[in-house]
């Protein structure tokens, strides 16, 4: 895949916050009039010994998807809901199909490792060019790399490196043009 992508991840490890370097980020995008979408996450409150609500905020419209599947308080294991992860994948699709300024997934996470989650609409935000901001864990980096097929940009999971890269990422896009109005 290569550097004509426009794609970084966010790189995190045990102890960044990497969830409120997003929001900083997306919130001061917003404030300056950039389009954004995709989906931003966050956790919620506990729901089982070392599990809290995996909640996703759409964006731009403000829905929020609960990931997690509540199945009480002494569940083990992966808490993921498959449906949740569907429902997510369908409003990923459809912010990336408003081309906005940039888009954010909510994560390369163990499911996409896998070789499902998210990696198809991933794939297909980067086919149609659009900057694109991908939380991964440190851990997960070597897998990143293996599906981007290059090591790809990697940012700082700072508020101030993800508004960086948004920047450049602006100057040097190409403006979309809608096929109904280039008459194709």
């Amino acid at each position: 895949m290569g550097a004509h992508f426009r794609t970084a991840a966010v790189v995190y490890g045990p102890g960044d916050d990497v969830d409120a370097a997003l929001s900083a980020a997306v919130a001061e995008l917003i404030r300056n009039g950039r389009g954004v979408g995709g989906l931003l996450q966050r956790f919620g409150a506990p729901v089982a010994p070392g599990k809290r609500e995996m909640l996703l905020d759409v964006l731009p419209d403000g829905e929020t998807i609960r990931l997690d599947d509540p199945r009480g308080p002494g569940v083990q294991g992966c808490i993921l809901d498959s449906d949740a992860l569907a429902r997510a994948a369908m409003a990923f699709r459809a912010a990336a199909a408003s081309h906005p300024d940039l888009l954010l997934a909510s994560r390369f996470g163990k499911e996409e490792v896998a070789g499902h989650g998210m990696r198809a609409e991933l794939a297909e935000a980067m086919l149609a060019g659009i900057p694109l901001l991908v939380p991964v864990r440190a851990i997960q980096l070597a897998d990143w790399i293996a599906f981007l097929g290059t090591p790809g940009e990697v940012l700082a999971p700072r508020a101030d490196a993800i508004l960086g890269w948004a920047a450049a990422q602006r100057a040097s896009r190409p403006v979309f043009v809608p096929r109904s109005v280039r008459g194709a």
